[in-house]
């Protein structure tokens, strides 16, 4: 088994021979790559790889793991640093995200590894899954209909007259029981059983088979028939819903189709766009809620303006809202691409200032801050990277308004916290949305 790694916009071309140093794949793995970059992009609007010169493809900023059978191809964000540091930030993000609860001890065993992520994540995944189940395997009233020689429940009406008009031994039952065979379990064993197939390390393949062993009594479902939404938690089985949001990563990631005649197919993929907004929305939320601030994450939802008629359009939908009180504090929009210290305005668009001056407007908001990935050729971090004031006239009065611009370095996920906590220190946030600067609606 051999690991291709690759980073974001970075080439894999084709050769004779599977090679991860060069990063090169044979044919019939680039063309394994062509048909998943199809089917996903007809799937899900959006591209994995696109061809670059001579017969190569570039990986786009979708992130993750594809499995070709024996080999791999695993694309890794463009963050700087080690590869093998770069898997344990991009593992430690995807926790944060689920609610994984990846602590430091947690952090040190996947700093010392060199596998894949999906590696990691198997493991990661084990780790909690056999946390839950030492605490008590999930069980539950599953309601069951049986032929049985003596009453038990209920008897079935309709199924005894249907089956058992000739064998009046038989009793058409259907009654509860308390069983671990129910939803949630199946979801889980369902996912042991992908994974069982994809993992390469021996610790995870034994840690996959003594879990399965542990689920001996729960129906092995194919993915399709799962039913998640009777699959979910209750306050009984809270401990399990961050390794059920995993478990059904995995499930879904499933894809029989990568390799023609492969009932192996694997690829779990992240969009950095949406896992960098949801990273730094999660932090943001633990964060600030120490300073009674509360965080929202995509909304609340208002609109630009309104037709004629009255109904309104142009939606906006702000990916990281802070309030205080009822009132906006802050507004953070993230976009995952990389500023450039040379280009004018430092590559920040036009259309993204408009997008945050119509946020400072409709949702009367203080502070507005485009937010993007940090790197060495910006030079040294600084909280605030830039501020524009955006002029107008509102009601015969001169509107000002500040859109400010930062990054955020994420070779040290460690520092996340201290860097978010210095664009927005609590004293003149609060102060802000006390004493809000006058703003127009336009």
């Amino acid at each position: 088994m051999a690991v291709l790694a690759l980073r974001e916009y970075e080439r894999i071309t084709c050769g004779d021979a599977f090679d991860p140093i060069n990063r090169v794949v044979r044919a019939d793995q680039h063309r394994a790559l062509e048909r998943f970059s199809e089917s996903y992009q007809k799937l899900h609007k959006v591209t994995v790889f696109q061809h670059g010169p001579r017969l190569s493809l570039v990986a786009q900023n979708f992130v993750g793991l594809i499995n070709l059978g024996r080999d791999q191809v695993e694309v890794l964000p463009k963050i700087e640093g080690e590869i093998s540091q770069v898997r344990h930030n991009l593992a430690r993000m995807i926790s944060v995200v689920l609610d994984l609860e990846l602590y430091d001890d947690d952090s040190t065993k996947v700093d010392k590894h060199s596998d894949s992520i999906l590696e990691i994540l198997i493991r990661l995944f084990c780790e909690k899954l056999w946390q839950c189940v030492r605490r008590g395997m999930v069980r539950s009233y599953e309601t069951r209909s049986e032929n049985l020689t003596m009453l038990r429940g209920s008897l079935s009406v309709v199924d005894q007259l249907r089956h058992n008009l000739a064998r009046p031994d038989r009793l058409a039952c259907t009654f509860d029981e308390f069983s671990e065979n129910n939803p949630l379990n199946q979801a889980l064993k369902a996912a042991l059983r992908i994974l069982s197939k994809v993992a390469k390390t021996q610790t995870n393949q034994r840690n996959i088979a003594e879990l399965v062993f542990c689920f001996q009594e729960v129906d092995d479902l194919a993915p399709r028939a799962i039913n998640w939404a009777m699959a979910g938690t209750n306050r009984l089985s809270l401990r399990y819903k961050p390794v059920l949001a995993l478990a059904r990563l995995f499930i879904e990631s499933k894809s029989p189709d990568i390799i023609s005649g492969s009932e192996d197919g694997f690829a779990l993929l992240f969009d950095m766009n949406q896992l960098f907004e949801s990273y730094v929305g999660a932090v943001a939320k633990r964060l600030f809620a120490k300073d009674g601030l509360v965080v929202s994450l995509q909304g609340p939802k208002r609109h630009l303006g309104r037709l004629a008629c009255g109904n309104p359009v142009f939606e906006l939908k702000p990916d990281i809202v802070a309030s205080n009180a009822g009132k906006i504090a802050f507004i953070i929009d993230t976009k995952w691409k990389r500023l450039k210290e040379q280009s004018y305005r430092e590559g920040v668009t036009s259309t993204d200032v408009y997008q945050m001056y119509a946020y400072s407007t409709q949702y009367a908001a203080p502070d507005v801050l485009l937010l993007y990935p940090h790197h060495s050729e910006l030079g040294e971090w600084k909280p605030r990277r830039a501020e524009y004031w955006v002029h107008g006239v509102g009601g015969n009065r001169e509107l000002n308004q500040r859109v400010s611009v930062s990054t955020i370095d994420l070779r040290d996920l460690n520092s996340v916290s201290a860097q978010l906590k210095s664009m927005f220190p609590i004293e003149r946030t609060l102060q802000e949305v006390k004493f809000p600067a006058l703003v127009f609606a336009v």
